[in-house]
């Protein structure tokens, strides 16, 4: 995953680190097997162990960060606060329904162009202050 955040990608090189070194322990723990050096086993189970268990909060820790910096969703408006907001605060489903409400728009799409090309010259008049 190619990622331009410094965070996450010293998460990433820890990870590799830890990847490296489960890998060096899991060789260690066939050296011990082989030889038959219980006590080296052991060391080396519970190596294996704090590495798996520092690549879960690694991991942990990366899907905060993620989660903190994508905001979250915005909650739905119940129709009765869409209706007491002032103009200026509506946003462009306000303007949809407002104008669905006329008897010849009943079945406007928010992306018709007509729509659109309205909504943008209002925002340009706006803009120059009319």
């Amino acid at each position: 995953m190619a990622n331009d955040d410094p965070y996450l990608r010293g998460l990433q090189r820890r990870m590799a680190v830890n990847q490296a070194s489960e890998a060096a322990a899991r060789a260690d723990l066939a050296t011990h097997v082989a030889n038959g050096d219980e006590d080296g086993i052991g060391e080396s189970e519970q190596q294996i162990a704090d590495v798996r268990a520092q690549q879960r909060n690694l991991a942990s820790l990366a899907q905060e960060y993620i989660a903190s910096q994508n905001p979250p969703a915005s909650q739905e408006v119940s129709a009765e606060e869409r209706a007491a907001r002032p103009p200026e605060r509506m946003d462009w489903q306000d303007v949809v329904n407002l104008a669905r409400s006329c008897k010849y728009a009943t079945d406007l799409k928010p992306d018709d162009p007509n729509m659109l090309r309205g909504y943008r010259e209002a925002q340009r008049r706006r803009q120059r202050g009319e």
